[in-house]
């Protein structure tokens, strides 16, 4: 083991380099407001405070205004009109002129009050337009589902990127506080004549690098943070502390249950089948336009000349509506949905198709990235070990302090490459959860209340 041999007082530039150490080691925002975020909150932030998910919100009730629209249609129409006029006659506009009689009647007065009411018993077109919207609002439903995925797993790319950073601060401040001791080792072994001073300067230089390496690590953390809290909505000026670690947790699916999780919860696959069941109505709705409509109405109300000589008087009617020729517009509309569905149907085969490749690269890159984790385990294992000895060697005099700086830089390499692979895992989890549609699991069963709360 290190021991520690006793020293002569530090020089300026020791107690400087020292004192510049312990300011980075030690600094904190102590003014910010903290934070305290696990990825879950995260996320439910994400979905309440970004813009992408309130948008796609919008554009469900949009769906459902349009198809309220539709509805209108097969409900009764009921209108009222009261009018008050003073009226003079040209008889000539009518036809009428008699000899003796003069052309103009009038002036007179009309008073008319009436009250329509206009249904239509038959209309299959306008039913199935009706069905058609509504089903625009499932359409506009499973888009929202696919947007708030997509939130999802940006939001968590983020975390993870947060953890990243976070990580490498940490591990990048224990280097500073390594190094610093390797420093104090070497000016130590060099006051006892055992080392010499191209091996205290060598550890100068080496802990100027990890400080170097520390400040570098800081800003990426600050920049990590200042995108989290964009994407989640929050003030940019709070600190954050996150209550998720990095963790090695490799996953346990099997390709087959993979594939069948994506299957039936892809948004975009669900939005593909919605999409032609609409595109179905709608040719349905345009091949009813050539049946007949039959429409009833009813008028009744007072009228005359003036207000004490009203009589009741009502018009009872119905329309029977026969299309006979649309100048081929019917038939163009028929045409068009239909290869509108041949379309999707291509467009329903590659989006399986890139389901299954996303599902099995992501499965290839969570097996990879789980290997490497725990092989950068074995690494920092070793590493220390390899540190431990060059450090007894060098307390010895055994060996010089090139073979310690070499073991350091080893193990903060093994380190590094230990929170490398498991924010790597970490990301694989999470892409692998966006493919089979399991991300949903983050988000929560109704993930619309918490959008709806905040608005």
């Amino acid at each position: 083991m290190w021991k520690m041999r006793n020293r002569q007082p530090r020089s300026p530039r020791q107690n400087a380099a020292l004192a510049i150490v312990l300011a980075l080691v030690g600094s904190a925002p102590g003014d910010a407001e903290v934070l305290r975020l696990s990825l879950r909150e995260a996320i439910a932030r994400g979905l309440s405070e970004g813009t992408a998910a309130r948008i796609a919100t919008e554009r469900v009730d949009v769906s459902r205004a349009q198809a309220d629209q539709a509805r209108s249609a097969l409900l009764p129409q009921v209108s009222g009109q009261v009018q008050d006029y003073n009226q003079v006659l040209n008889l000539k506009t009518f036809g009428l002129s008699l000899p003796g009689f003069p052309s103009l009647v009038g002036p007179f007065n009309v008073f008319d009050a009436h009250v329509t009411l206009a249904a239509q018993l038959i209309d299959i077109s306008a039913r199935r337009r009706y069905q058609a919207a509504r089903q625009g609002i499932v359409v506009a439903d499973v888009e929202r589902e696919r947007t708030e995925n997509d939130v999802a797993t940006a939001v968590a790319t983020l975390y993870v990127a947060l953890q990243r950073a976070q990580a490498n601060v940490d591990a990048t401040r224990a280097n500073v506080e390594l190094f610093t001791r390797l420093r104090d080792l070497a000016n130590d072994q060099r006051e006892a004549g055992v080392a010499t001073k191209l091996d205290s300067t060598r550890a100068d230089v080496a802990l100027a690098r990890e400080q170097q390496t520390f400040l570098v690590s800081e800003n990426q953390r600050d920049a990590s943070r200042l995108s989290l809290l964009h994407a989640i909505g929050a003030d940019q000026t709070l600190d954050v502390v996150l209550v998720d670690a990095l963790s090695d947790e490799p996953g346990t699916q099997t390709p087959e249950q993979a594939l069948s999780a994506a299957r039936s919860r892809r948004p975009e696959l669900r939005s593909i089948e919605e999409r032609i069941r609409s595109v179905d109505l709608s040719i349905a709705a345009r091949r009813a336009e050539k049946l007949p409509t039959l429409a009833a109405q009813f008028q009744g109300g007072y009228n005359g000349n003036h207000l004490g000589d009203l009589s009741w008087n009502r018009t009872v009617g119905a329309l029977v509506s026969v299309p006979i020729y649309t100048g081929g517009r019917i038939s163009s509309e028929i045409a068009e949905s239909e290869s509108q569905r041949r379309e999707l149907l291509l467009d329903r085969t590659e989006t399986e198709r890139q389901v299954e490749e996303e599902v099995r690269r992501a499965l290839l890159t969570l097996q990879s990235a789980s290997n490497r984790a725990h092989v950068a385990a074995d690494n920092v294992r070793l590493a220390s070990e390899e540190l431990e000895f060059a450090r007894d060697r060098f307390t010895n005099g055994v060996s010089s302090s090139i073979e310690v700086d070499n073991a350091q830089s080893s193990y903060a390499s093994a380190r590094a490459d230990r929170i490398t692979a498991l924010a790597d895992e970490a990301q694989a989890r999470f892409d692998l959860a966006r493919a089979t549609g399991q991300i949903r699991d983050w988000i929560g069963s109704n993930p619309a209340e918490v959008t709806q709360e905040k608005r």
